[in-house]
C-alpha cells in the first residue's frame, strides 16, 4: 500500500498533573527532515519520541509539537511566601507615608510582588517522573497511528489516480506498437519517392530495399516500446503489491520512462506517433507531480 507524505495526527491527555497535547504534521520532502517543538523540560525525551516516529515514517518533513499546561494538580502546588508579603507591605507602607498618599494598600498591590509561586521542586519531580515520559510516548504512538491512517487514505486516492493514468499510457502503447509495424514500409515508400524525384530513371529494387532497411533500423522503436511496457508493469507492481516506501523507485522508473518516450519521439517521423508521444509525455508529467507526494 502506498502512502502520501502529507498527513496530520494528534492526541491529548492528563499526565502527572499536566494537560498534554501532541500534534504531528508531515509534509513533502525528498529526504527525511525532523523538527521538534517542545517545552525545555522534555529535552531528554525528544530523541525517544523521534525514534518512535522514525520507525514508522521513512520520508518527508516531520513536525512535532508538544504542549504542556499545568492542570489542577499542579495549580494546587502554589506556595505563599509570607515573609516576602510582609516585606512588600512594609515597603509599600513606608512609601505611602513618605509621599503622603491616602489610598489604602490592598492585596492586589502585594500580589504584584510575586509572593505566590508554584513549588518548582514538585514541578521538576513530575517532569522527571517516568510516568510522564511513558505517558507522552503512549500519546505519541496514538498521534502516529492517526497520522498513518491519513497518509494511507491519501495514498489510496493517489494510487487510484495513478492507475487510471497508467491505463491510458498502456492503451497508447498498444497504438504505438501497431504504428511501429508500418515504419519499414513507410520508410521504403518515402525513400523511393525521394530518390525518384532526384533521378530520371526507376532505381534498382534491391538497392532501394537495402537503403530502406537501413533507414527503417534507424527509425525502429521496438526496443523502446518493449522497455516502456516493462516500466508500466513495474509501476503497477509497486502500486499494487509493495508494503515498503516506493517514492524513490517511482521516481527512478518515471525517469527511465521519460528517456524511452523521448527516444521514440526523436526517432519518429510519423505525425500519429508523435501525437501519441505528446500524450504520453503529458501523462508522465502528471504522474511525476503526483509521485512527489508519495512516501
Amino acid at each position: 500500500m502506498i502512502r502520501s507524505m502529507t498527513g496530520f495526527g494528534s492526541s491529548s491527555g492528563e499526565i502527572c498533573g499536566y494537560n498534554c497535547r501532541l500534534e504531528i504534521k508531515t509534509l513533502n520532502n525528498r529526504f527525511k527532515e525532523f523538527v521538534v517543538r517542545s517545552p525545555h523540560l522534555l529535552c531528554q525525551l525528544e530523541e525517544s519520541l523521534k525514534k518512535q516516529i522514525n520507525s514508522r515514517i521513512h520520508r518527508g518533513r516531520v513536525e512535532l509539537w508538544i504542549t504542556l499546561e499545568e492542570g489542577p494538580r499542579l495549580a494546587s502546588r502554589l506556595v505563599l511566601n509570607l515573609e516576602a508579603a510582609r516585606e512588600a507591605h512594609r515597603h509599600l507602607t513606608a512609601l505611602k507615608d513618605e509621599l503622603g498618599l491616602g489610598d489604602p494598600i490592598t492585596l492586589e498591590h502585594i500580589l504584584k510582588f510575586n509572593v505566590l509561586a508554584i513549588d518548582r521542586n514538585a514541578e521538576v519531580a513530575a517532569a522527571d517522573n517516568e510516568l510522564l515520559h511513558a505517558g507522552l510516548l503512549a500519546l505519541n504512538e496514538k498521534a502516529v497511528d492517526q497520522l498513518i491512517k491519513m497518509r494511507e487514505s491519501e495514498g489510496r486516492q493517489l494510487g487510484a489516480d495513478l492507475m487510471v493514468r497508467l491505463d491510458s499510457m498502456a492503451r497508447w502503447l498498444e497504438e504505438l506498437k501497431k504504428l511501429a509495424e508500418t515504419i519499414p514500409l513507410a520508410a521504403t515508400k518515402r525513400y523511393q519517392a525521394r530518390l525518384e524525384e532526384l533521378a530520371d530513371t526507376v532505381l534498382d529494387p534491391n538497392r532501394l530495399y537495402q537503403e530502406a532497411v537501413i533507414m527503417a533500423e534507424k527509425m525502429d522503436i521496438t526496443e523502446e516500446l518493449t522497455r516502456f511496457g516493462s516500466h508500466i508493469l513495474g509501476l503497477r507492481g509497486l502500486l499494487e503489491n509493495s508494503d515498503e516506501p516506493v517514492g524513490r523507485r517511482l521516481e527512478f522508473l518515471l525517469q527511465e520512462m521519460g528517456r524511452e518516450v523521448n527516444t521514440i519521439g526523436s526517432k519518429s517521423q510519423s505525425k500519429n506517433i508523435i501525437d501519441l508521444v505528446v500524450n504520453i509525455k503529458a501523462e508522465l508529467e502528471k504522474i511525476r507531480e503526483q509521485s512527489m507526494n508519495i512516501e
